[in-house]
């Protein structure tokens, strides 16, 4: 790659084998550079992952200033910059913004990437008929009733989220917080805690464009918890549970359909949370929860393209190439309009299998719904 030519510049690698931004910059002819963490690059080696056409080395991603003196020093010219992992989003949008390059366009305040608790703060002050779950950032979540989630309020992939019980094992939940390091080696900025509400937990996947939503498909999420966590530290356990702790939550698998077969107020609630937020043109995905009250809650949303394999799924399910609408909108082109395909049968659906026995239903459970596609892997 000369140090001339304009590349499309990602922040983070995908942790699910998926590279779909580095295909969409070669459709283009853009040259593709990865920027993550040495550690990261050389386990990308390891899993044989293609390589991207220039791959550099930032000791903490999430730092905008290491970044772009990376990119100086490299002699590379961002045409556009943008996150493949949840963690490196907000230094995403923070560095495109210095660099005056997309997703940062003309005429346009850039966007800063909030938080988690910082989405639930603007929500409320724009749409406070939404329903949130009860929740608190002052450390200790007062007013928040058991059983309640604490959370990293800039945490991504699941890292660090507890479901605790009572008043002992939140104890133990930040305690296991203070004692995590984010991804890159950073710490967390904040802790929410957040009231459960047990019900279906949905997924919302969608391209914004000049601030308008455009709702390619909707996960219904197969979320399982975790067995029980020790917290670390030098005191003895005592009392009458010494070996109780708190729980993690794993997302195993997505069932998908289009936006026609879903609940019309998922939809809905996808163009609240990008009005209230200011986001305007990229990909987005949206986290909620149909309450067993009948309610829809909002949970969290992430402003880039899902991990976890739901490009793949997305692009099977209804047709769609997710990165190349993403692309198109964030270089402030009209995304290419799209028809979702005719599903053919009951669900599209993946799974994450950890032993041999969940592959072998997996196959099971993909010839009994065919034409449906189920994705097993280990």
């Amino acid at each position: 790659m000369t140090a001339s030519a304009p590349a499309l510049v990602q922040l983070g690698a995908t942790r699910d084998g998926l590279d779909p931004y580095r295909d969409a910059a070669a459709a283009r002819g853009l040259p593709a550079v990865l920027v993550e963490t040495p550690a990261y690059l050389a386990w990308r080696g390891r899993l044989g992952r293609a390589p991207f056409d220039e791959e550099i080395a930032v000791r903490q991603p999430h730092d905008p200033a290491q970044v772009l003196a990376a990119l100086r020093d490299a002699a590379v010219r961002p045409a556009v910059l943008l996150a493949g992992f949840e963690r490196y989003a907000a230094a995403a949008f923070d560095a495109a913004a210095t660099l005056s390059v997309p997703p940062a366009l003309p005429g346009r305040p850039p966007f800063r990437a909030p938080d988690k608790a910082r989405q639930r703060a603007l929500l409320t002050a724009l749409a406070p008929q939404v329903r949130q779950p009860r929740h608190g950032t002052d450390g200790q979540g007062a007013g928040v009733p058991y059983p309640r989630v604490v959370k990293p309020v800039d945490g991504g992939g699941g890292l660090g989220v507890h479901l605790v019980e009572d008043e002992r094992e939140d104890h133990r939940a930040r305690r296991l917080l203070a004692r995590t390091a984010n991804y890159g080696g950073g710490a967390f900025t904040g802790v929410l805690t957040e009231e459960y509400v047990s019900g279906t937990e949905y997924s919302v996947q969608g391209v914004a464009h000049d601030g308008r939503a455009h709702v390619l498909s909707v996960c219904e999420k197969i979320v399982l918890l975790e067995p029980e966590t020790s917290a670390p530290g030098p005191e003895p356990e005592t009392g009458p549970e010494p070996g109780r702790g708190p729980r993690g939550f794993r997302e195993a698998g997505h069932l998908m359909l289009p936006p026609s077969a879903a609940d019309p107020g998922l939809c809905a609630l996808a163009q609240t949370a990008l009005t209230a937020t200011g986001y305007r043109d990229g990909p987005f995905h949206l986290d909620a929860v149909a309450a067993h009250d009948g309610g829809l809650y909002f949970l969290e949303m992430g402003y880039r393209l899902s991990g976890g394999g739901l490009v793949a799924l997305v692009e099977r399910a209804v047709g769609a190439r997710w990165a190349d609408l993403a692309l198109a909108a964030h270089l402030g082109e009209e995304p290419a309009p799209h028809a979702p395909r005719d599903r053919g049968g009951p669900f599209y659906g993946q799974l994450a299998c950890t032993h041999p026995g969940q592959v072998h239903r997996a196959g099971e459970l993909a010839r009994c719904t065919c034409p449906g596609w189920v994705q097993a892997s280990l």
